[in-house]
């Protein structure tokens, strides 16, 4: 087979040659199938008793043939292109063509051409030989089969098809679209049918989907699923239909388009019923009986960024409907959380430290208090948890030990539907407040949970960082965050079944670890900071220059003497003026200038 597809042919048109690849013409050969034909022939009713024979064979040539295939249109192109090239006369069935929206008409005529039967037999035997010798193929007298009446036809028929803009509707998805005269002319085409004998003018399919191709998902529709509507308070189920995909039909669009631009200028944009949903509405409406399982609620401040993502997370949620066996995710279901989606930054705990808000990991945060609520409802349904993270730092918006963190793509909140009955998620929320609920039918269990108190209880230590800004003065200190303290907390979930029995289950252990306490204080107070505290300058005015130079001194302080004529021998040797002022704060070391009396008397 590799020879074969590797070896040229040469094939010679009117004195002219050409080289002919096999690829050109997309050979293939079964090999396989002649090879199991070869062994076929070798073959007898049995080894053993025609041991002789069947050795024998292997020294006798058997002809075995090959399957080889071609593309025949690819063989019909590379004859034009012999034609064109070899033969100065070549003949014509002529056509029609639209260049700038104007039509212009090709006659036939007579002429040359290759005898393309026996060429086509010539080239396909030659291919196929392994020992490629040459061959001549034969060029005849050719009169076209068209008449320059069928082109005259084909032009004004193409003519009316392109004059005016056409309208096409779908009522089904309500799609209107307007193909335009220039779009038309783009579109239009003329060939000849199979049978040679006709001139066919038609819209070509692929540019009238090229056409359409901006406005598809407006007319190819993605199935979607049915979903429910489900009042918390009331627990009553109403049915949102959901509706099939619809996908374009493109050789009825076509009939629909001539029909149009040869009439009355509107027709119908044809759709064919695309993949039914994976949720039917005649599915969901066999499960409104089901009942509510238990929910939870967790609460927050109103108008923070987290809060817009908790909202996004809980609408996509919603509804979402979990079959007897499967296991379900909140990433599963969400994704990652994008700006795109309608999530925005918010805080989250980064590396294991609160953070907000230039990381990647800062869109959507907030979320784990959607993945705690959940968490808590699936665990006091009594479904089987799947997995679940809780978070390394206790939050007291949270219940403890019987939280929930989320990432991506992980950790997650999964759980398994481990009832007979499809399970229902159902969220709502307020400004205040996120809701979980659950509903469907586990057999009349009910869960409650025993948390233990908290063990091994580590207090958070103070941290102090240093006030970069300059903004604080030694002995004042800012708030940076309130400390956490770590702990050690057990968590049981106590199943109680119909008839009263009780079991524990879903055992829940965490170690909660502490976050420091952290103020942010002058550099000159942190250990190690290679920075002294500046000194609040005391007032040394109406001192004695030895008095108040002692004092300077003692506060790590310099003093400049500058003199002042006085009137009075009282004032005379006094600190009249300092500067700075009393009050300011200076670095030690800082010269402090003094005006000092001088009585010349």
């Amino acid at each position: 087979e590799n020879r074969l597809r590797t070896d040229t042919g040469v094939f010679t048109v009117n004195g002219e040659s050409f080289k002919l690849s096999p690829i050109t013409l997309d050979l293939s050969a079964d090999v396989g199938t002649a090879v199991n034909d070869a062994f076929a022939t070798r073959r007898d009713d049995g080894v053993v008793g025609n041991f002789a024979s069947w050795i024998r064979s292997f020294s006798t040539v058997e002809d075995v043939p090959l399957a080889i295939a071609f593309n025949d249109e690819a063989i019909d192109q590379t004859f034009s292109a012999w034609e064109a090239e070899a033969i100065p006369n070549p003949a014509s069935n002529g056509g029609v063509s639209v260049v700038d929206s104007v039509i212009i008409p090709e006659y036939p005529s007579a002429g040359q051409a290759l005898d393309r039967d026996s060429a086509h037999g010539k080239v396909v035997v030659e291919m196929s030989t392994l020992n490629k010798t040459g061959v001549a193929l034969d060029v005849i007298d050719s009169i076209p089969m068209l008449t320059a009446a069928d082109i005259d036809s084909a032009a004004e028929e193409m003519s009316l098809m392109i004059d005016s803009a056409i309208t096409l509707t779908s009522p089904s998805v309500g799609f209107r679209t307007t193909f335009k005269p220039e779009h038309l002319a783009s579109a239009v085409s003329a060939f000849i049918d199979t049978e040679g004998t006709k001139l066919v003018v038609a819209f070509d399919p692929d540019r009238v989907v090229e056409i359409l191709e901006p406005r598809r998902s407006e007319y190819e529709i993605e199935p979607v699923d049915a979903k429910f509507d489900i009042d918390l308070e009331t627990d009553e189920f109403s049915v949102v239909p959901g509706h099939g995909g619809t996908l374009l039909d493109t050789p009825t669009l076509l009939t629909e388009m001539k029909a149009a631009a040869l009439g009355s200028g509107v027709g119908t944009f044809p759709l064919l019923v695309g993949a039914e949903p994976q949720f039917t509405t005649e599915a969901a409406e066999a499960f409104t009986s089901l009942g509510p399982l238990a929910g939870f609620t967790t609460d927050h401040p109103a108008r923070q960024a987290r809060v817009t993502n908790i909202h996004q997370m809980a609408d996509t949620v919603n509804g979402a409907i979990v079959l007897p066996g499967d296991v379900w995710s909140i990433n599963g279901l969400v994704g990652a959380r994008t700006e795109a989606k309608g999530y925005v930054a918010a805080p989250a705990i980064i590396n294991g430290e609160p953070y907000c808000c230039d990381h990647p990991a800062n869109i959507g945060g907030g979320v784990s208090q959607f993945g705690t609520t959940l968490f808590n409802a699936v665990f006091f349904s009594c479904l089987e948890d799947a997995g679940h993270k809780p978070h390394s730092l206790y939050f007291t918006r949270y219940p403890i030990g019987r939280e929930a963190t989320l990432g991506v793509p992980a950790p997650d909140v999964a759980f398994r539907n481990n009832t007979d009955n499809p399970v229902v998620i159902a969220t709502a929320y307020t400004d205040t407040s996120i809701t979980v609920k659950m509903y469907g039918d586990n057999g009349g269990l009910t869960c409650t949970d025993d948390t233990h108190e908290p063990e091994d209880i580590v207090e958070f230590e103070e941290e102090l960082v240093a006030d970069e800004e300059n903004v604080l003065l030694p002995g004042q200190r800012e708030q940076i965050r309130a400390g956490i303290n770590g702990f050690f907390i057990k968590v049981d979930r106590i199943i109680e079944y119909p008839d009263g029995r009780t079991e524990m289950d879903l055992p829940l252990e965490h170690r909660y670890r502490t976050l420091t306490e952290q103020y942010m204080v002058h550099p000159c107070e942190i250990s190690g900071e290679p920075v002294n505290c500046p000194v609040e300058l005391a007032s040394v005015v109406n001192l004695t220059w030895e008095a108040a130079l002692e004092t300077l001194s003692e506060a790590g302080l310099l003093a400049a003497k500058v003199t002042g004529f006085v009137d009075s021998p009282a004032k005379d040797g006094i600190v009249l003026t300092q500067d700075p002022a009393p009050g300011a704060w200076v670095d030690a070391g800082t010269t402090i200038t003094l005006t000092v009396g001088v009585y010349d008397g």
